[in-house]
């Protein structure tokens, strides 16, 4: 999965969540509730994009239909097997794709957000050096006169000198800040932060770190003010919010922490009416829950039926593209031809299984017949399909994309550009039949209207070049660079074959 997948995952998942919290649940007097659906919510959006629970299903529809695909003509300016005498083209990706500037962008919003954040952590540690603490029960208490003060940071307790201790009032500030400690309010803001940071191009990762903050006021307001003294606690919001403009750290609980007018308001109206309606407003969150499980990490895995072997031997010739000198598509260090010889070596031990027989183009790393330059290997290639008692050719290959060459994802069926040629169409249809049941298949054969591809236009058997991806979208070279997925390739390919045999 690319880095877009994930951020569009990632936002969906909280913008949804985040969207149910406001309409049912926003300024409701479940407060606890409330703030444990608002982490759960950050965690179930960061983990979405990678939570995968496999759905086991039949096989996939289509998979063993062979019906031929609407043909498309294309121009293959950027193909790299020319004709011999031609000049050979090799595909490289030598400028920064799309995908890889939205890591930079990303790295970079990282590395600011965690700057931020490493600013607030270094400001704390500095006033616990800066000012002398006493120790009170089980916490630390610091006698300041930073603005924003009195507010609490774990068991962190920093205080304002000009608030007298002994009064009532101060009783009242003293009792709701010792409630963030008790309750482990900082846990919760510490983690938004880092999620924050993670996450800093997620708009609802913050919009839930802000109402966090608020439901922990809301929750300290309520064990402060008590049953009693309702109003003369708002009185005292009020005036500690006109005196201390200053909101204290980003990481910090303080006292006069804004919306007041939503803090007054929790407190000053009765709880028992609307509670009463709360319970399905908490209740139908699970079929919302049950909507993001089954739209994001419930992912269908179609079971293929067992190997269905040949009636009788199937001789194929499998051309691994590309070799020796010739690396074929080359994308941060990972070469066409490594990948195409991988994948064809797979097809080689796998083939008996299907009753097939493979005759490999070449088995290393060199142009076919030892050639030394590009054109050789082709003329090696037409040799050995012209000498071969083979059924079909297929040429394996991986893609790549230029900025003035962008090429599509997942797997890609060229046959020659013959007019007539029915049995190339069915066997290119075939295994992007079978191939698309796995992975991405491109719904149309492709020719190249042109001069052709060499390897096609020569053959005098069935053929087709298949590319196996694209090394320049990430999800394929995930996808191909596996070995697993390698020889899931491999045996769609042989089970094509088989598969083509009996048309």
């Amino acid at each position: 999965m690319n880095l877009f997948q994930i951020i569009i995952k990632m936002v969906a998942a909280s913008g949804l969540l985040y969207g149910y919290y406001y309409c049912f649940l926003r300024n409701r007097f479940f407060h606890r509730y409330n703030r444990f659906f608002l982490l759960a919510t950050v965690v179930v959006a960061a983990a979405s994009p990678f939570l995968v629970i496999p759905l086991q299903l039949g096989p996939a529809a289509g998979a063993e239909t062979t019906l031929a695909r609407t043909l498309q003509v294309i121009a293959a300016a950027g193909w790299n097997e020319s004709e011999p005498g031609g000049a050979g083209f090799i595909r490289q990706a030598r400028q920064l794709s799309w995908q890889q500037w939205a890591v930079l962008l990303y790295i970079t919003g990282l590395a600011l957000t965690l700057a931020v954040f490493i600013r607030s952590i270094f400001y704390i540690l500095r006033l616990r050096y800066k000012y002398r603490g006493e120790a009170v029960n089980h916490i630390r208490l610091y006698n300041t006169s930073e603005p924003g003060a009195p507010f609490s940071f774990f068991r962190h307790v920093f205080w304002h000198r000009d608030i007298p201790f002994d009064t009532k009032e101060g009783q009242q500030v003293f009792r709701h800040e010792l409630f963030h400690v008790q309750q482990g309010h900082s846990a919760d803001v510490v983690l938004m932060e880092l999620l924050c940071c993670l996450g800093w191009f997620n708009p609802f990762f913050h919009l839930v770190k802000k109402e966090l903050k608020v439901l922990h006021e809301f929750l300290a307001d309520e064990h402060t003010a008590g049953r009693h003294n309702r109003f003369d606690y708002a009185e005292l919001l009020v005036m500690q919010a006109m005196q201390r403009k200053d909101a204290g750290p980003s990481l910090s609980h303080p006292f006069a922490y804004h919306p007041i007018k939503r803090r007054i308001m929790m407190l000053t109206t009765k709880h028992s009416v609307h509670r009463q309606h709360g319970y399905f407003s908490r209740a139908m969150v699970l079929p919302l829950l049950l909507l993001l499980l089954s739209a994001f990490a419930l992912k269908p895995v179609y079971t293929h039926h067992p190997v269905v072997a040949a009636a009788g031997p199937i001789s194929v010739i499998i051309d691994a593209g590309h070799g020796g000198v010739d690396a074929g598509a080359v994308v941060d260090n990972l070469n066409e031809k490594d990948i195409a010889l991988s994948l064809a070596q797979k097809v080689r031990v796998l083939a008996p299984q299907y009753n097939v027989r493979v005759i490999m183009t070449r088995e290393t790393d060199e142009l076919p017949g030892g050639g030394t330059n590009i054109q050789a290997g082709l003329r090696k290639r037409t040799e050995i399909a012209e000498q071969a008692n083979a059924a079909m050719f297929i040429s394996l290959h991986v893609n790549s994309s230029t900025v003035t060459a962008p090429m599509p994802a997942g797997f890609e069926a060229y046959i020659a550009s013959r007019k007539e040629d029915k049995k190339n169409q069915l066997l290119a249809s075939t295994l992007l039949q079978q191939l698309g049941s796995i992975y991405t298949a491109a719904p149309d054969i492709r020719k190249r209207s042109s001069k052709g591809i060499w390897i096609l236009e020569k053959n005098p058997r069935p053929a087709v070049l298949l590319e196996c991806g694209n090394l320049s979208i990430p999800a394929d070279r995930e996808f191909i660079t596996d070995e697993k997925n390698q020889e899931n390739v491999a045996k769609m390919i042989l089970q094509g074959v088989v598969n083509y045999s009996k048309l």
